[in-house]
C-alpha cells in the first residue's frame, strides 16, 4: 500500500465505510424474479393454483428448477379445468405395516371362506415387516424375502406357494390403498412365477373297469357316487361340502337343489363364486334315484348318504382304497372332473359348452353374460354323449387285480 492510499483511508470515516458495505450487500442480494404463481422458500419452490371458485391453493414442489416448476404448474391448472385434479392428502403419522396387515386379516374373516390361509401368511409378513412403515417396504425387499424362502434356499416353498404369498401380500396393500392409507402397492411390481403345473391325469376306460370292480368288492354302495362324479363333472365340495378346520363350512348338496322331473341339478356355489345349473343324463339320474332311497325324509337333507341314511362329508377314503385295490396310481378324486371334461371334448362338444357344464362361465365384465344364457337342451345333448361310452353295466365278475407299482 503506497502513501497516497494510506492517506485516503485515514480521511474516510467509519460511518462511510459501513454505508458502503451495506450498499454492496443490497446489490449482491437482488430479489429473484420468478414467473407468475411461483415462489421460493429456501431451496424449495412453491406453486399457487387457482380453482374455478376463486379459491387459491399452495403446493410445494421441492428443490427443482424454475422451468420444471412452470411446466408442473401448467399441468396442474389443466387438470383443475378438466376436473381431473387430485389434491394430495397430507400424512400426519407413519402407518405401520402391522396395522394394515391386521385390517386385511379381519377383512378376510368377513368376506372369505379360506380366511385361515390369509391369517397364516399375514403372521409371516408381520414377522418380516411388522414394525416398519407400510410405505417404506420396497418391491426389491419383497422379492428378496420371497426368493429366500424358495426351495432349495429357504423353507422349501414351491413356486406356487411363493405366488400365493405374493398375492396375499398384494391384497394387503390393495386394501390399504383403497382406504387411502398408502399411495402405492409395492407387491404389485413383484412378478409372479410362471407355473407349468397343469394336471392332465384322467381315468381311462380300462382303469374305470378295474376301479368299478374294486368298488363292488370293497364298497358296493359307493358306485353311485362314482357315477355322479363321472357324469356331472362337479367338484367334490359341490356334492360333499367342505368342512376344513378353521374355515367357514360349506354344506353338502341338498335335495331341494335337485329337480328330478326336469333332470337338472343346481349347485348353489362354485369355486369362482356364483352357482350354476347342470343337466343330468340317465346315468346320473339312476344314481340319484338310488340315493333318494337312502333319504329318511324324502327329498330333504343332504343328497349323498350311506345306505343307513347317515350323511357323508368326503369320498376320499373309499376312492383311495379302491384305486389301491385296482392297481391305479396317481389318480385323485378331482381327476374325475378332468375325465368328465376330456371325454366331452373327445366327443366333439364345443369348448364353450364344456365351460358351462363345469361352471366356469364367462368373465363378469362381459355384457354378453347377461343375455347369452347357456342352451340347456344343447347341454343335455352334451352330457348324454357320455352314456354311450359308459362302462357302468359292461363289467363282468370280480377278477384278480394287478398290484400297484410303487416308485
Amino acid at each position: 500500500m503506497n502513501d497516497i492510499t494510506a492517506d485516503v483511508l485515514r480521511n474516510v470515516s467509519p460511518v462511510t465505510l459501513d454505508t458502503a458495505v451495506e450498499q454492496g450487500k443490497k446489490k449482491s442480494t437482488k430479489r429473484e424474479r420468478l414467473p407468475r404463481g411461483i415462489r421460493r422458500r429456501g431451496n424449495a419452490l412453491y406453486v399457487y393454483l387457482t380453482h374455478p371458485d376463486g379459491r387459491a391453493e399452495r403446493r410445494s414442489l421441492g428443490n427443482i428448477s424454475v422451468k420444471t416448476a412452470v411446466l408442473q404448474r401448467a399441468e396442474m391448472q389443466k387438470q383443475i379445468l378438466e376436473a381431473k385434479y387430485i389434491k394430495p392428502v397430507p400424512r400426519t403419522e407413519l402407518l405401520l405395516f402391522k396395522t394394515i396387515a391386521d385390517k386385511a386379516i379381519e377383512h378376510s374373516k368377513r368376506h372369505k371362506r379360506c380366511w385361515d390361509a390369509d391369517e397364516q401368511r399375514g403372521k409371516v409378513f408381520i414377522a418380516w415387516w411388522g414394525s416398519r412403515p407400510a410405505d417404506s417396504i420396497t418391491p426389491e425387499e419383497i422379492e428378496t424375502k420371497l426368493t429366500e424362502n424358495l426351495a432349495p434356499n429357504g423353507c422349501c416353498w414351491t413356486k406356487t406357494t411363493v405366488n400365493e404369498y405374493r398375492n396375499s401380500l398384494s391384497h394387503i396393500f390393495t386394501l390399504a390403498v383403497d382406504r387411502g392409507e398408502i399411495i402405492r402397492n409395492s407387491a404389485a411390481k413383484v412378478k409372479p412365477y410362471i407355473l407349468e403345473n397343469a394336471r392332465t391325469r384322467e381315468l381311462s376306460s380300462e382303469e374305470e373297469t378295474r376301479l368299478r370292480l374294486a368298488i363292488r368288492e370293497l364298497y358296493p354302495s359307493k358306485e353311485v357316487e362314482l357315477d355322479l362324479l363321472l357324469h356331472t363333472g362337479a367338484r367334490c365340495s359341490n356334492w360333499y361340502g367342505a368342512h376344513k378346520k378353521g374355515r367357514v363350512p360349506m354344506e353338502p348338496l341338498q335335495w331341494p337343489a335337485v329337480n328330478l322331473d326336469w333332470k337338472i341339478v343346481t349347485f348353489p356355489r362354485s369355486k369362482p363364486g356364483p352357482g350354476y345349473q347342470l343337466p343330468l343324463n340317465q346315468v346320473a339320474m339312476d344314481a340319484l334315484s338310488e340315493l333318494l332311497k337312502r333319504s329318511r325324509d324324502g327329498k330333504a337333507g343332504p343328497v349323498i348318504r350311506k345306505p343307513s341314511g347317515l350323511e357323508l362329508h368326503s369320498g376320499r377314503k373309499w376312492f383311495e382304497k379302491s384305486c389301491e385295490k385296482a392297481g391305479i396310481i396317481d389318480l385323485h378324486l378331482h381327476d374325475l372332473r378332468h375325465t368328465f371334461a376330456t371325454r366331452l371334448r373327445r366327443n366333439r362338444i364345443p369348448i364353450e359348452d364344456i365351460a358351462a357344464l363345469l361352471g366356469h362361465g364367462v368373465k363378469q365384465h362381459s355384457m354378453t353374460a347377461r343375455y347369452a344364457h347357456p342352451d340347456m337342451d344343447r347341454l343335455r345333448e352334451a352330457v348324454d354323449t357320455l352314456t354311450a361310452t359308459s362302462t357302468k353295466t359292461d363289467t363282468g365278475t370280480v377278477v384278480a387285480f394287478p398290484q400297484a407299482v410303487t416308485a
